[in-house]
């Protein structure tokens, strides 16, 4: 799934910054914009809008606060068992990732209506958790037999227990833009929602062997995410058009 997901990127590279070249006579306007996913991501990235009806846009994007326990949060909403989220929500303060997709626009007025797809990858970045989180998760008892020391002692660990995740969501949004008072500006609001396609999840340790438990964390959180990841947002974002034209 990663390669795949490795590929979209290239091709939306190509689509973004090689394609246009062929149809510049085409293309409306590119430019930047920041703004936020609420209650999700902030968002900062690029566009560019091919023709009167089609365009595409790259971004950066990062949860953290406020927003660092949402996508738990609403996992907990729509049914999963917080003993499971908690394995995310407690380690995680910060998620950085990339979001990609095309639009379509409509409408009369310049086309200031629009759809469009979102690929998303993010990674909540590496974190230590503590034993007793996958203990209660999982029925274990992480100190016990079945998890033996490794080449270092624990007195010596400096990454006693942690966990690291990367998950992709396919979204779907819908928006309107609104000139500014400036024609070089522009703002636009979307409402989105997003399912989580793919996600993996890593549970390490350096002083203990975890290879069984951490097989099945990755599993249980897998198929949670898979069922429960659904993340709708409001999203705002403010324009900056780089090659405005009257």
């Amino acid at each position: 799934m990663v390669k795949y997901y490795r590929q979209l990127i290239v091709l939306s590279f190509f689509c973004l910054f090689l394609w246009p070249i062929q149809i510049k006579a085409q293309m409306v306007e590119q430019g930047i914009h920041f703004g936020l996913k609420i209650p999700y991501t902030y968002d900062f990235g690029y566009y560019k809008r091919f023709s009167s009806r089609f365009g595409m846009h790259l971004d950066v994007q990062m949860i953290t606060i406020p927003f660092s326990n949402m996508p738990m949060t609403y996992m907990e909403m729509w049914g999963a068992d917080p003993k499971l989220t908690n394995i995310l929500d407690m380690p995680f303060t910060l998620g950085v990732g990339v979001d990609l997709g095309p639009h379509y626009y409509f409408g009369s007025d310049n086309r200031r209506y629009y759809v469009g797809i979102s690929f998303q990858w993010m990674n909540l970045l590496k974190r230590d958790i503590e034993d007793e989180v996958i203990n209660e998760a999982f029925d274990v008892d992480l100190d016990g037999p079945d998890f033996p020391e490794g080449p270092i002692s624990k007195d010596d660990s400096t990454k006693p227990l942690t966990i690291t995740t990367n998950y992709i969501q396919l979204g779907f949004f819908a928006g309107k833009k609104w000139q500014l008072r400036s024609p070089e500006w522009e703002i636009r609001a979307e409402a989105g929602l997003s399912m989580n396609v793919w996600s993996n999840h890593v549970l390490a340790s350096d002083y203990r062997y975890l290879t069984p438990i951490a097989d099945r964390c990755n599993n249980e959180l897998k198929s949670m995410m898979k069922k429960y990841g659904w993340y709708p947002t409001l999203n705002v974002f403010l324009i900056y058009k780089l090659d405005y034209k009257n």
